[in-house]
């Protein structure tokens, strides 16, 4: 997996890293907000595809990729990371990609920076994942006795669809594992896995982002095999954002990942419509 040149800036829980991509300076940038237990590499695939036709930042979140741990870990706070990379990048509106829980992100981030946002692209993506407490435990069971790493390995493919790139498995398995300082922490995993698949819920940031009179340009994308944010969340999602969903065929829950070219079209595709009723 490619990677672009790595930055680094203070944040409110600790020091955040993020990749940024070269392009034109007359275009709006792309702010890419990954979903949690990957990093902002899962990116990667999709920026190059895009061949450098707009700048691009992408954020690890805090306790992800090379940022580092210190909670909390609901929407908001990794909302609040994206802004102060969006900062240090020194862009002062985006498009915002987003993937899984990442749709949350967005919705606060467009809440809290309105004006910052030029649009909203998403990828099996939702406001809440509401796991219920007797899955939490059971997979925080699974994690404190098989380790990070082993974890992913075991459970990773099952959340890709049967169109997927067949190395993204073990690209899961690296981006969910690797840590600032070697594999990630299990207890740090764990505290982000309750928070962010059971706490989180930006349904109030929803309800008020659909009450405002304008809302920025926004799609939703939802693989048809995709067992974790599946066509429901999908559009209660693109509800709130005001947009419109596409499926993807044989696709399960990280297009990024699984098709990036195909993500990269449809973002391409997206934007240039956005752009081009402006223009």
């Amino acid at each position: 997996m490619s990677h672009a040149p790595r930055h680094s800036t203070p944040g409110k829980a600790g020091e955040l890293s993020y990749l940024a991509w070269p392009g034109p300076a007359d275009t709006t940038p792309i702010l890419y907000l990954h979903p949690v237990n990957t990093a902002a590499a899962v990116w990667s695939a999709v920026a190059a595809a895009l061949g450098g036709t707009r700048p691009g930042v992408a954020v690890d979140y805090r306790a992800h990729g090379r940022s580092e741990a210190g909670g909390p870990y609901l929407p908001a706070d990794y909302a609040a990371d994206a802004l102060a990379v969006l900062d240090a990048a020194g862009f002062d509106r985006a498009h915002l990609v987003c993937g899984s829980i990442g749709g949350a992100v967005a919705t606060e981030f467009a809440v809290a920076a309105p004006d910052r946002v030029a649009g909203v692209v998403a990828f099996g993506a939702t406001l809440r994942v509401g796991w219920d407490d007797a899955t939490l435990d059971d997979t925080e069971r699974d994690l404190r006795a098989l380790g990070v790493r082993e974890w992913f390995v075991r459970h990773g493919a099952g959340i890709l669809g049967p169109a997927s790139r067949p190395e993204a498995a073990a690209e899961l398995v690296e981006l969910a594992s690797g840590g600032r300082d070697g594999d990630r922490d299990v207890d740090t995993v764990v505290d982000v896995l309750r928070t962010t698949f059971g706490l989180a819920d930006a349904r109030p940031a929803g309800a008020a982002l659909a009450a405002r009179s304008t809302r920025p340009p926004a799609r939703v994308f939802v693989g048809t095999h995709d067992p974790t944010c599946p066509p429901a969340m999908a559009h209660a999602l693109a509800e709130v954002l005001g947009g419109d969903v596409h499926t993807m065929d044989g696709i399960g829950h990280l297009p990024m990942l699984e098709a990036p070219a195909a993500t990269a079209e449809a973002i391409r595709r997206f934007h240039d419509e956005v752009e081009g009723s402006r223009g």
